[in-house]
């Protein structure tokens, strides 16, 4: 009785280990990325100088201290001489 036992048991563990694995589907390629197409500005010099009317400091538009400033106090000059001649002062950061 044992051996049935242990041949049925067998049997069906040798079944089990010999049935086919389900097909797992690949999942599709990713499509190549494309950087955004970069918009032109109107005017070079436009906006370029961006000043903090709350301190009177102005700074290059790329500096890390003009990210900080708040939107109700950000303003834009066309030019340093134009950000000077309305009393503003060069940003000691991005040593404009």
């Amino acid at each position: 009785m044992k051996l049935l036992v242990t041949a049925l048991l067998l049997a069906g563990t040798l079944a089990f280990a010999q049935a086919p694995a389900k097909e797992t589907k690949k999942p599709a390629p990713a499509a190549p990325k494309v950087a955004p197409a970069v918009k032109p500005e109107a005017k070079p010099d436009a906006g370029r100088i961006v000043a903090n009317k709350d301190s009177k400091t102005f700074h290059k538009a790329e500096c890390k201290m003009a990210a900080k400033i708040k939107a109700e106090n950000k303003t834009t000059f066309a030019s340093k001489a134009e950000a000077e001649k309305a009393d503003y002062k060069g940003c000691k950061v991005c040593k404009i």
